[in-house]
């Protein structure tokens, strides 16, 4: 609906703007520009004349390069134009019309305004539309960059009274205007809004709930009022279907010098934009409860997908070395033992968060799994995986080096602890390329939200992986319900390189997108030596360490690159990148979209069990519905900036498109039968 009355409004402009182009020759009229250091202002009018109680005219101002004004709360520093009009004639009263705003940092503080050109509508009001109406304003701004500078401009433009030609600056002001934030929230897909001011512990918190027809993207959420609020971080949670959002700012207290005051919500995003007017009361309530709902349910989601994640065929076989590794150990040493392989998986999620973190901060598209999209990552864990596969072989111990095995730190002189430290490592980072349920939201939080949130949710999702490793370390008589050893340790373990064996075929298979043949048969040439040389125990660290490196130097030959080939193929699915799903929509047809990749674990599982079956393949068929696919193994802008617009940050991600849902009706991350059919008639 939104969407719909804008390109109304822009048409209806193109065609005013059209007749009166075609009709009559340009006019301008505009006062002369007020020039001061790094800036200049002045008056532009879109038409001649006019004999209406009241005109639409506009100050344009033009900042130097990185120079930017400030908005109507300027946050941190600085202050709004000011506009003093009492020299002029037939003016009853102007109001400032406030285009959409950005945030920036000058000085160290955050606020709020505008950059380059902006244009700024003014509603005058006038005493008497037959006379003529001189204005005489007076202008105090303030711009800044390194330094502020304030900025005086006296403006003089004379407006005569009737029928009027429309100027050259015309559709530039009609632009402006429709885009302008108006009260009226009917005319956007918006069912549903509610604000409250609440005063708790010494903070005062915003808390403001919206609902809509559309989805939420990207959204950005402006506060005016009387006392001139700093900028904060907004704490934003979304429903599923990105259809419902809370959104909590926080103050402090002594901010508020009023209990009851006007306030002004602008809200933008690429699906929405509106402003609320309201006057609100703090409500007061009992300072006890410090306890934010919102943040405790990400919190719990964190901690389920955490657990979950040890489910996943990625993380299970490690789980099960681990148990094996403690049978017949005495329970002092097995505590000791979890203890410190939870300290291990809770330490490299922390890390992860603050390598996100990092990556957030500098504006580096991040997202769940990334580091399976650089080849040398998968290198790593290649390399890693196979020595663990050789050691349930039984070729080798896994012993770590002198210097991590004699550190007090980690083991106080004993490499059982090191090891079960790096254990934990191992564990979180096969956990990565996998998304179980309740992740997907878990870490689309942690991206969105501050970073004292993603910490939070990244500890809490550590502690959620930890928790069967918890459970032995308080309780550890729980492995004596494991057979004593015998004979089946050693079928077990076999079993277990079958996974381990599995899992580096898969790993190969990611790499195969990046390199050929050659470079697997290098892999496979490599995998033989390490084992003969620790079967028979020749030089065995210079050795091994002297073929990893050339295993890791191999991708500089173009002999090992793999040469491009055309996109994705299929007699089913089309390719993401080459077609459009708003096209294809129009014609009415129904859109089933999956993004996926190699090395996406819960994707596989999804194919297997859902995607790939009979019942789901002739249902697609049947109904005649167009498949998608878009392969994210390797990285592509496309995919990634398509994935952001759902406030989406790993994958799978499965969703309906149609004419009646252009915006798409998005899946859970593990895919049902049911949920397809279900979702499916939503849609047609």
């Amino acid at each position: 609906m939104n969407k719909v009355i804008k390109f109304i409004n822009l048409l209806k402009i193109a065609i005013i703007f059209a007749f009166g182009l075609f009709s009559t020759p340009g006019y301008s009229l505009s006062s002369d520009w007020a020039i001061s250091e790094k800036s200049k202002v002045r008056l532009i009018s879109p038409i001649t004349s006019s004999n209406n109680n009241q005109l639409i005219l506009a100050l344009e101002y033009e900042l130097e390069d990185e120079w930017k004004t400030y908005w109507k709360s300027p946050g941190g520093g600085g202050f709004p134009q000011k506009i003093i009009w009492n020299n002029s004639s037939n003016v009853k009263d102007i109001k400032i019309l406030w285009p959409e705003p950005i945030e920036f940092e000058i000085l160290g503080l955050k606020s709020i305004g505008y950059k380059d050109k902006v244009i700024f509508p003014l509603i005058v009001d006038l005493e008497d539309n037959q006379k003529q109406t001189n204005l005489n304003l007076n202008i105090n701004y303030l711009v800044c960059k390194d330094v502020c500078i304030p900025g005086s401009a006296d403006i003089f433009l004379n407006i005569p009274s009737g029928d009027g030609d429309y100027t050259d600056y015309f559709f530039e002001i009609e632009k402006v205007l429709s885009t302008t934030l108006n009260n009226n929230i009917d005319f956007t897909p918006i069912s549903n809004f509610s604000f409250k001011a609440i005063e708790n512990n010494n903070s005062v918190i915003f808390d403001i709930e919206i609902s809509t027809t559309s989805f939420f993207d990207d959204p950005k959420i402006f506060i005016h009022t009387p006392f001139g609020l700093p900028v904060v971080e907004p704490i934003n949670n979304y429903s599923l279907d990105f259809q419902k959002l809370n959104t909590s700012l926080y103050y402090s207290a002594d901010q508020f010098n009023e209990k009851k005051f006007p306030i002004e919500i602008f809200f933008y995003d690429n699906n929405h934009s509106f402003k609320i007017e309201k006057s609100v009361e703090i409500e007061n309530i009992d300072k006890n409860i410090t306890i934010n709902t919102s943040l405790i349910y990400l919190l719990l989601i964190s901690l389920i997908g955490g657990f979950i994640l040890n489910l996943m065929p990625c993380v299970f076989p490690v789980l099960s070395l681990k148990l094996l590794s403690v049978i017949n150990t005495e329970d002092k040493k097995i505590k000791s033992s979890f203890f410190i392989t939870v300290l291990g998986i809770i330490t490299s999620f922390l890390i992860l968060g603050a390598f996100f973190a990092i990556l957030k901060q500098i504006n580096i598209s991040i997202s769940w799994g990334m580091q399976f999209q650089e080849p040398y990552f998968l290198m790593f864990i290649l390399i890693i995986i196979s020595m663990f596969f050789l050691n349930t072989l039984g070729l080798f111990q896994i012993n770590l080096p002198s210097f991590l095995s004699s550190s007090k730190i980690l083991n106080s002189g004993n490499s059982f602890y090191s090891k079960n430290f790096f254990n934990g490592f191992f564990a979180t980072l096969l956990a990565t390329p996998c998304s179980a349920p309740y992740l997907g939201t878990a870490v689309t939080a942690a991206f969105t939200q501050s970073t004292t949130y993603l910490f939070l949710i990244f500890f809490f999702m550590g502690v959620g992986m930890s928790i069967p490793y918890l459970v032995i370390a308080f309780f550890p008589s729980l492995i004596s319900f494991l057979p004593r050893s015998g004979k089946w340790m050693i079928y077990f373990k076999y079993f277990l390189s079958i996974l381990l064996l599995i899992t580096i075929v898969w790993l190969l298979s990611i790499l195969n997108n990046y390199f050929n043949y050659f470079f697997l048969f290098t892999f496979a040439v490599l995998l033989t030596l390490i084992s003969a040389i620790l079967k028979f125990r020749i030089y065995q660290i210079p050795l091994i360490i002297s073929l990893i490196i050339i295993f890791f130097l191999t991708p500089y030959l173009n002999s090992f690159q793999k040469i491009n080939e055309e996109n994705y193929k299929s007699n089913d699915w089309l390719d993401f990148n080459s077609k459009s799903i708003p096209e294809i929509i129009a014609n009415n047809e129904i859109v089933f979209l999956d993004i996926t990749a190699d090395w996406c674990i819960t994707c596989k599982f999804n194919k297997i069990n859902v995607l790939n079956s009979k019942t789901i393949s002739y249902f697609f068929d049947s109904q005649e519905v167009t498949l998608i696919k878009a392969d994210w193994t390797q990285p592509n802008e496309k995919i990634n900036k398509f994935l952001k617009k759902y406030n989406k940050f790993g994958i799978p991600f499965n969703a309906f498109y149609s004419s009646k849902f252009p915006e798409g009706i998005v899946m859970n991350e593990i895919l049902t039968e049911k949920q397809i059919f279900e979702t499916y008639n939503k849609v047609k």
